[in-house]
C-alpha cells in the first residue's frame, strides 16, 4: 500500500486551514494510501474528530517523523527518512524543507510575502517539489513572485455543505473566527461597532461571536468589555453540532477580517480564503463581510456584500432587514454558491492533483 505523509505545523490550533489538512488526509485514505501524521499525541486529533465532526479513525500518529519535520535535520536523515513515502503534504509555516517523496506537496495557508531560508538554497529544494497547493488564487498570486507558475495549484478549501442547513432563521447576526488567531486578527471588535449601528433602529436583533480561543491572550476579555450591556453572546470553543445549529438559525453572517489592512503590502493579515463564510452560506446566513482577500472570490454579485467598514456592514444588513423578499433571493443565491465549495469537489479536484 501506497503510504502518505501529512504535517501540519499548526495542527493543535484546529482552525479552518486543520480542518483542510484533515481532509486531505481524508482524501488519500480513499485513494488507497496508508496515511501517517507528523504528530506527538493522539488527543490532538480526537479533538479535532470533536471540532470538525471528521472520521480519523484510520489516520495514525507518526511522532518520530514529528520530531524529524519540526527540527533541522542533516540532509541525509531527511532523504532516508522522506523517500520511503509515496507522497508528502507539508503545509509551509513561511520556509520550504528538503523532501524527496514520489509526489512533494507544499501548502500555503498563509500569503507569505516572504519566504524563508536561502534563495538559492530554496532554489534546489524547489526542484523537488511537484506542486504548491494554495487554498485560493490570492495565495497563489502571493506566492507565484517566487515559485513557478507551473507548479502553481489551486486547491479551495472543503465544505461539508451537504452538512448545513437553512433552519427556523432567528433575529440573529452570526460571526464564526478565531478569538486569537496566530495568524491574523479576525477583528471582531469592528463588527461590535457595526451591531452598535444596527441595535439603534432594531434592538431585536442579537450578535453571536463564536470562535476558538486557548486562553492564551486577553482578546476575549476585551471583546466582551466593548460589547457591554449590547446584545452580544459568545461561543467559545464551539463543537461541530454546535455551530451548525448556529449557522442553521442565523438571518446574517459577518466577517471582518483584514480591516485597514493593505492587502498587498500584507497578504498574510487579510483572510486568505474564508472558510466560515461559505458554510453560513450553505446553511442560508446572507453574508455581509470585509472585501478583503480570498473573501473577494467567494461571494460573486447578488450573493452577498462585501464592504470596506463598520458603518457599510451595518447599513447592508439594515437594508435586507426591511427587504424580506430580496434577503430570501440574496439568500438563496448563496446557498447555490456555497456548492461549489462542497467537500464533493474538493475530493474530485484533489483526485485530478494527485494524478497530475
Amino acid at each position: 500500500m501506497k503510504k502518505a505523509l501529512i504535517f501540519d505545523p499548526y495542527l493543535d490550533t484546529l482552525g479552518g486551514g486543520e480542518r483542510y489538512s484533515l481532509t486531505f488526509a481524508l482524501g488519500l485514505l480513499s485513494l488507497g494510501y496508508s496515511v501517517e501524521i507528523a504528530w506527538n499525541d493522539h488527543e490532538t486529533l480526537r479533538a479535532a474528530e470533536d471540532r470538525f465532526g471528521l472520521d480519523l479513525s484510520k489516520i495514525k500518529i507518526n511522532k518520530k517523523a514529528y520530531d524529524l519535520c519540526r527540527t533541522k535535520s542533516a540532509i541525509l536523515n531527511r532523504f532516508l527518512f522522506t523517500i520511503k513515502y509515496g507522497l508528502i503534504f507539508w503545509v509551509s509555516d513561511g520556509s520550504l524543507p528538503f523532501l524527496f517523496s514520489k509526489n512533494n506537496l507544499i501548502h500555503f495557508q498563509v500569503p507569505f510575502k516572504t519566504i524563508g531560508g536561502n534563495s538559492f538554497v530554496n532554489k534546489i529544494k524547489t526542484i523537488f517539489i511537484h506542486k504548491f497547493v494554495y487554498n485560493s488564487i490570492f495565495t497563489a498570486t502571493v506566492h507565484e513572485k517566487h515559485f513557478p507558475k507551473n507548479k502553481s495549484f489551486i486547491l479551495y478549501p472543503p465544505i461539508d455543505t451537504e452538512n448545513f442547513e437553512s433552519g427556523k432563521k432567528e433575529n440573529t447576526i452570526l460571526s464564526v473566527a478565531r478569538f486569537d488567531s496566530p495568524s491574523h486578527s479576525k477583528r471582531q471588535d469592528i463588527l461590535i461597532d457595526a451591531f452598535k449601528f444596527v441595535c439603534k433602529s432594531h434592538p431585536d436583533y442579537q450578535l453571536i461571536l463564536a470562535g476558538g480561543s486557548s486562553g492564551e491572550s486577553d482578546t476575549l476579555e476585551k471583546l466582551k468589555e466593548k460589547s457591554g450591556s449590547l446584545p452580544i453572546k459568545f461561543v467559545v470553543n464551539p463543537d461541530f453540532n454546535k455551530l451548525k445549529n448556529l449557522y442553521s438559525k442565523a438571518k446574517f453572517f459577518w466577517h471582518a477580517a483584514g480591516f485597514e489592512i493593505d492587502e498587498q503590502d500584507n497578504p498574510e493579515k487579510v483572510e486568505h480564503f474564508g472558510m466560515t463564510t461559505v458554510e453560513a452560506m450553505a446553511a442560508g446566513c446572507v453574508p455581509i463581510v470585509i472585501a478583503k482577500g480570498g473573501q473577494k472570490e467567494i461571494i460573486s454579485k447578488g450573493t452577498g456584500f462585501l464592504c470596506s467598514d463598520a458603518s457599510e456592514i451595518a447599513a447592508n444588513t439594515k437594508s435586507l432587514i426591511k427587504d424580506e423578499n430580496l434577503y430570501q433571493i440574496i439568500q438563496k443565491a448563496a446557498i447555490d454558491r456555497s456548492r461549489q465549495y462542497s467537500q464533493s469537489s474538493f475530493f474530485a479536484i484533489q483526485k485530478k492533483l494527485i494524478k497530475n
